[in-house]
């Protein structure tokens, strides 16, 4: 039989092992270990989306997304059903600040384009240069929006999240939540016509 070793540490028998207790643990890690991956498959497109909509370069992106859902995981019983989401971009918000601070201390040159290209090989040539040019289009005029603004724009118009449901996963007043969303607009359209005008000049 085996004793009991000094600190932590302890050896455990193999009749101990298919004790009642033992056999609970076994399957509460299974089923903490289902859950989270199926946590991490129903929302890992949103993290990727939110990332990239908030500034964080395409080649940083999955490393952002592994570090909201590490942070995921290790909550995943503190988030309250129905309110993932929010967890979620919260987390992504921070992790997608962190991530821009590094670059600009890193001053990394990319090629977004050629990384760009390579999402959709299925696509025609025309269709992924039409395509290329529109992402880097949106995504420049969310880069120039003040962060609070973004945020607002990005869960309202891009994600079709409510109001409501934007002022809870901020913890701001719905009326704030319409004030920024009411400038990020003007903020996009400003921007959006000078990216239009500018490209018919050419």
């Amino acid at each position: 039989m085996a004793s009991a070793l000094p600190g932590p540490l302890r050896v455990t028998t193999r009749a101990e092992a298919s004790t009642p207790d033992a056999a609970t643990d076994l399957r509460d890690v299974s089923e903490r270990r289902e859950l989270v991956e199926r946590f991490v498959r129903d929302n890992h497109e949103f993290v990727w989306r939110c990332a990239r909509r908030l500034g964080v370069r395409e080649a940083d992106v999955d490393d952002v997304v592994q570090e909201v859902f590490l942070a995921a995981s290790k909550n995943i019983d503190s988030i309250e059903p129905g309110r993932e989401r929010g967890y979620l971009f919260r987390t992504c918000v921070f992790a997608s600040a962190h991530a821009r601070r590094s670059v600009q201390r890193r001053r990394e040159v990319v090629d977004e384009i050629r990384v760009g290209a390579e999402v959709d090989q299925r696509a025609t040539p025309e269709q992924s240069a039409a395509e290329s040019q529109a992402r880097e289009r949106l995504q420049a005029i969310l880069d120039a929006m003040p962060e609070d603004f973004r945020v607002v724009f990005v869960l309202f118009e891009l994600e079709r999240v409510t109001m409501i449901d934007i002022a809870e996963m901020l913890g701001v007043p719905q009326g704030t939540v319409a004030s920024r969303l009411r400038r990020a607009r003007e903020i996009f359209m400003t921007q959006a016509t000078a990216v239009h005008s500018e490209g018919e000049a050419r």
